[in-house]
């Protein structure tokens, strides 16, 4: 009776992995439900005590995303800005805090170990270093829970990508090409048997154009390659893998936008908000100077780009006696650089000239209206707007970001009478690099899509304000190399009586620094060689020697996480959880007022480890796939307390918070024939708890949306063709802590349809942000300026970040 109620259970639990597929045939897979990430052993989703959620192949395809953050935008409790291009996106979960950028509270994870230790690297964030192509096999996601015991610095949540490995043959090549933009795209996987106990996955992707914001420059080439081998023996297995990457993509970040009142209102003339930017042909390529005094070339047309080699392994033993071992590493070398303009400010021309420069002439360097006076008026006229663009590019060297991880778990099951005892025991090991090379300049731009440079009569050199004087500021040369260790024995156990199961796990992570590197100060230095010192050559941020910073010191935090899990009847359970965990700080504390010596066991624990705590219970119902019109509903009520300190290197702001927050993520699947449809609610309620100053408790966190929402329909016509459409949307949120400027809700539109045209062929469009829907992620409250209709005394200028706008791309694939 109980192996058939499981049985039951599990075909139920199929449907809602499983959306509308891009063929007409059934894709669903028991395997899709059992769970492997945020559980110390593999099971099935609803006699799990967790909120986790699948997304499978299929799924992904269908919406075809841009970037891999947009793959997040189908998860609960998941808002991920997806705005920047292919990397450096944010991503907050549940409310807990998103002050800064990356992922802090979130770890994204490949085959089940972190991609990089921490998650809000300057410059690094852990999504740039992953990229999705079609090895992919399921994406799993766990909301808070067991996350804060079962990983390191993903006390938020764990967002893990599992790929192919062969154990069914078959595979794949897809090509794309964009309809209204310029983009060419190749995936290919292919995997099967060697012999009786062997098999293959091997796959990749190449990507050349990515121009979704009409450069008219390739901002996006390259690909990679990822191979795996798996050996199956009669009491466990072994799998090798390894991958090559090498690409870069755009990288988008804030720039001049309409403010209209307290609203981001949208574009200006001139610059559309979700389809143009300032990266142009103009001012993507120049020079600056490295932390040895090298003069160095940049091309903002790279973005975020990486190069990475990693191998990794997996692999599971049962010893006798209801004894498993198992184990997953990785190493992976990365490097790469972060090159994208950030709009530090923009400014009327006429007000900038005299207001900045005592009245100097200005000119237009180069572009299509080189040698033209720069004015107000004459700007007007050849951009559509008034406005000159001072710009901090970000020109940062990821010299050295590559890590080491390894999990080792031992399992054992104690069988009695009526239930089972589960008893886990591991250790994680991973140790981190980073290391960065800083040089940003400083430059002035027309604010339009052919953005060209502008030279000012004695103070700028070939458009070029300051050589690495980003924000005005000789100290940003930074050079450092920083060690991170992170060593974290862990238990967990599940005892399991009747249809009661009742797990407790807890994790003691020790994390140790080592290294250091140089701030930097102001000198003169000959960028050209020409044996003159010109005015932007005058105060040249160069590493200073005599600005050593260290970091030599150890830091340790024990997490803890119990629930129970419920099962009340066939397809039916509820769940309650109780968890502590935490986020360390890394390289970020080293500026600001942080920066300085860290030796010795930190005494200030709170500066390097954010606590987190968490209640959540909820049910989860699976109605039988085999009966029409099944309907799975998930249900998941939240409340979170979380500590943040972090800095802030755009306003240079130290922040020391507390945040509280309160809501509820539902999820659901129905289908009905070739009818399905799946979707996720999620409201929030969060505020400030407490500040270091006292200023804005109470109010709602900087861009913390009360509802963010994801609806796919779908229709699937025999083995004919699938269309369908997906509903992504947000309501408001605030662009500062201080709850004044307000970045409006919006809601996008995305449309898929494929066609079978032979039993292995298939024609697929898709059609991202159909109605051009302009949508901000991110405002820079202390960046308004009464620029357009300057000397009204009203600021109609702010710097944001919108969404990318409307493109269409056709596919076709092949199966085999």
């Amino acid at each position: 009776m109980k192996s058939q109620m499981l049985k039951s259970v599990l075909l139920g639990s199929v449907a809602s992995a499983v959306a509308s597929a891009a063929i007409a045939q059934d894709t669903r897979n028991v395997d899709d439900q059992i769970i492997v990430t945020g559980v110390a052993k593999a099971g099935n989703k609803i006699e799990t005590s967790i909120s986790v959620s699948t997304l499978n192949a299929d799924q992904i395809a269908n919406n075809a995303p841009r970037g891999t953050s947009e793959i997040f935008r189908y998860l609960p409790g998941i808002r991920a800005e997806s705005s920047a291009g292919g990397g450096n996106s944010n991503i907050a979960v549940r409310g807990m805090p998103l002050s800064t950028g990356g992922a802090k509270f979130l770890s994204l994870q490949e085959e089940g170990l972190p991609i990089l230790l921490f998650g809000d690297i300057d410059f690094a964030p852990a999504d740039g270093f992953y990229k999705a192509d079609s090895t992919l096999a399921r994406v799993e996601s766990v909301r808070g829970g067991s996350a804060s015991t079962l990983t390191t610095n993903g006390p938020g949540g764990i967002i893990n990508f599992i790929h192919k490995t062969g154990a069914t043959e078959g595979g794949s090549a897809t090509f794309t090409t964009g309809l209204d933009y310029r983009d060419f795209r190749g995936d290919f996987e292919y995997g099967g048997p060697i012999n009786d106990s062997m098999y293959f996955h091997v796959g990749g992707h190449y990507q050349q154009g990515g121009d979704y914001r009409n450069t008219g420059l390739d901002v996006v080439e390259g690909g990679q390659i990822r191979a795996s081998v798996t050996k199956e023996f009669n009491n466990g297995f072994v799998r090798i893998w390894a991958k090559y990457l090498d690409k870069k993509d755009a990288t988008y970040l804030p720039q001049p936008v309409a403010l209209n009142g307290n609203r981001v209102a949208g574009g200006i003339p001139g610059l559309s908000a979700n389809s143009e930017t300032l990266i142009s042909p103009f001012n993507a390529i120049g020079r600056d100077v490295d932390s040895e005094g090298g003069i160095r070339t940049y091309d903002a047309q790279n973005g975020f780009s990486v190069q990475s080699a990693s191998i990794g392994g997996e692999m599971s033993f049962e010893l006798g006696n209801g004894i498993t071992l198992s184990d997953k590493f990785r190493y992976s070398d990365i490097s790469g650089d972060f090159v994208s303009p950030f709009a530090h400010a923009a400014t009327d021309a006429d007000t900038l000239l005299a207001t900045n420069f005592g009245g100097a002439t200005g000119t237009i360097f180069n572009g299509p209206n080189a040698g033209s006076a720069v004015t107000s008026a004459s700007l007007t006229n050849l951009t559509g707007n008034n406005l000159v663009t001072e710009v901090s590019l970000f020109d940062t060297e990821l010299e050295d970001m590559s890590n080491f991880v390894n999990e080792l778990k031992l399992n054992r099951v104690f069988d009695f009478d009526g239930g089972s005892l589960d008893v886990t025991v591991g250790y994680f090991k991973m140790h981190q690099n980073i290391g960065q090379d800083w040089h940003w300049n400083q430059f002035l731009t027309t604010t339009d899509n052919d953005a060209a440079l502008i030279d000012v009569s004695g103070f700028t050199e070939a458009g070029i304000l300051g050589y690495n004087r980003g924000f005005g500021w000789n100290g940003n040369n930074r050079l450092y190399d920083i060690k991170y260790d992170m060593d974290s024995p862990f238990v967990a156990a599940t005892l399991s009586v009747g249809d009661l199961n009742f797990d407790a796990s807890v994790r003691k992570d020790y994390m140790r620094a080592d290294g250091g590197g140089f701030a930097a100060s102001g000198a003169p230095f000959d960028v050209d060689g020409d044996g003159v010192i010109d005015p932007p050559e005058a105060d040249v941020s160069i590493t200073d020697a005599s600005q050593p910073f260290v970091q030599n010191f150890s830091v340790d935090n024990t997490a803890y996480s119990f629930g129970a899990n419920y099962l009340l009847q066939d397809g039916l359970s509820m769940f309650a959880r109780y968890s502590r965990g935490a986020a360390f700080n890394g390289e970020r504390k080293f500026f600001g007022d942080q920066i300085g010596q860290f030796t010795g066991q930190i005494a200030d624990r709170g500066s390097f480890v954010d606590v987190t705590k968490q209640l959540e219970g909820g049910f989860k119902w699976q109605e039988d796939d085999a009966v029409p019109g099944n309907l799975d509903i998930y249900v998941t009520f939240f409340y979170a307390k979380t500590e943040e300190s972090n800095f802030e290197i755009t306003t240079m702001t130290s922040l020391d918070n507390e945040y509280k927050s309160k809501g509820v993520e539902t999820e659901f699947a129905y289908s009905n024939g070739g009818f399905n449809m799946l979707g996720s609610f999620t409201w929030t309620d969060a505020e400030i708890d407490a500040t270091a100053s006292g200023a804005n408790v109470g109010n709602t966190p900087r861009r913390q949306a009360d509802l963010i929402y994801n609806v796919t329909p779908s229709y699937t016509y025999e083995d004919l063709f699938t269309i369908g459409a997906n509903i992504n949307g947000t309501t408001k949120t605030f662009v500062d802590d201080d709850n004044i400027l307000i970045m409006p809700a919006f809601t996008t539109v995305n449309l898929f349809g494929s066609v079978n045209v032979s039993d292995h062929a298939t024609v697929s469009i898709n059609a991202n942000n159909v109605f051009d829907e302009i949508g901000f992620t991110e405002a820079e409250n202390g960046r308004t300026f009464d620029a357009l209709t300057p000397g009204d005394g009203v600021n109609d200028i702010i710097i944001a970040r919108s969404i990318t706008g409307r493109t269409i791309s056709l596919s076709l694939t092949t199966r085999f």
